[in-house]
């Protein structure tokens, strides 16, 4: 059974922690290294620019600027470092817990 739930309920897991975490890191981010935090800033202003400057039909480049922008750019940013943290964790405690239930299904065999 845990087979059967155990990937959706990581990946939905996974999902709503990187999307608690990414607003503190931008908070701690903000007040412990704000310089960085410009650069992030300007860098999500660079992304922005260069989506909604492309070639695209008027139609589809208005909404483009409607659903997008910058903040949320940065805010994506913040999303990816959260994820990447979540996976090293998740990843070691996988590793540190997996040879515990093998043992212990081998112990009922």
């Amino acid at each position: 059974m845990f087979r059967l739930l155990g990937r959706p309920l990581s990946a939905s897991m996974t999902l709503a922690l990187s999307a608690i975490m990414a607003p503190i890191l931008l908070v701690m981010c903000a007040l412990f290294q704000p310089t960085w935090l410009l650069m992030v800033q300007d860098a999500s202003g660079v992304v922005y620019r260069f989506i909604t400057s492309t070639d695209l039909p008027p139609t589809y480049r208005a909404a483009l600027r409607q659903w997008t922008s910058e903040p949320q750019f940065t805010l994506v940013f913040f999303t990816i470092i959260a994820r990447v943290i979540i996976a090293l964790f998740a990843t070691s405690f996988t590793a540190a817990v997996r040879p515990l239930m093998k043992r212990r299904e081998q112990g009922r065999a």
